[in-house]
C-alpha cells in the first residue's frame, strides 16, 4: 500500500463530510434542489479545470468567479466543497479534484457579492485565507466586518453593494480577481508576467 495512503483516505473522508454538511445546511435554508445542483455542477466543473491547469502550469493558487452562487456565501462554500471533492472514477464526467490548490471564489449576485477563500494546510504558511480575503475587501474599501468566518485555511465574507455609493457587483467581481492576484504576487505565490509565459492565461482577468 503506497506511503501516505491512510492519510489521504482520512483527508478524503473529512472533505466528503464537510461537503455533505454544507449541502444539508443549504437544503435546510430553503434553497431548491435544482439551484443546489447547478451550484455543485459549476463548482465541480471548475474544480477539475483548476486541477488540470495547476498540473500543467504548476500554480498553487487560483482566483475565479462562480455565477450560480448568486451572492450567497453558503452557496459559494458549497461550490468550494464541490471543487475540492475527490474525483469519483465511476462518474461519467470527472468533477472536483482541486483540494490541493488554494482558491478564492467570487460569487456575485444582484446586490450581494460573496467571497470564499480556501488554502490547503500544506500552504497555510505561505498564504492565509483570511489575509487573502482582507486584501480584496481593502481594494473594495469595504470593512473587514464583512467577514463571517475567519480561519487560516477557510474564510468567508459577504458585502451588500450600495448603488447610491456607486457600488455594483459587476465592478466588484472584476476588482476581486485583480485584488486577489495582486495579494498572491505580493506573497510570491503567483508568477509575475516576466516569470511565466502562461501569465496571459492566468493573469488579472483570470476567469473560467
Amino acid at each position: 500500500m503506497p506511503f501516505g495512503y491512510h492519510l489521504q483516505a482520512a483527508a478524503a473522508k473529512v472533505r466528503a463530510k464537510l461537503y455533505a454538511e454544507c449541502e444539508a445546511i443549504c437544503l435546510q435554508g430553503g434553497y431548491h434542489e435544482k439551484m443546489l445542483k447547478a451550484v455543485i455542477k459549476e463548482g465541480g466543473k471548475k474544480g477539475i479545470e483548476i486541477s488540470g491547469a495547476a498540473d500543467m502550469g504548476g500554480l498553487e493558487f487560483f482566483n475565479t468567479i462562480m455565477e450560480q452562487c448568486k451572492g450567497k456565501p453558503e452557496l459559494v462554500e458549497l461550490a468550494m466543497h464541490a471543487a475540492n471533492k475527490d474525483i469519483d472514477p465511476e462518474e461519467e464526467e470527472s468533477k472536483g479534484g482541486s483540494a490541493d490548490v488554494g482558491k478564492c471564489i467570487v460569487g456575485p449576485g444582484d446586490k450581494d457579492i460573496a467571497l470564499v477563500a480556501y488554502v490547503p494546510e500544506r500552504n497555510i504558511a505561505k498564504v492565509s485565507a483570511v489575509d487573502w480575503v482582507k486584501a480584496i475587501l481593502d481594494k473594495w474599501e469595504v470593512s473587514h466586518k464583512a467577514i463571517q468566518k475567519a480561519e487560516a485555511g477557510w474564510c468567508v465574507a459577504v458585502h451588500t453593494c450600495d448603488a447610491e455609493k456607486g457600488e455594483f457587483t459587476l465592478k466588484f467581481k472584476d476588482s476581486a480577481l485583480q485584488g486577489g492576484i495582486n495579494y498572491l504576487r505580493e506573497k510570491g505565490a503567483f508568477p509575475d508576467k516576466d516569470e511565466s509565459s502562461d501569465d496571459e492565461c492566468y493573469g488579472g482577468d483570470f476567469e473560467w
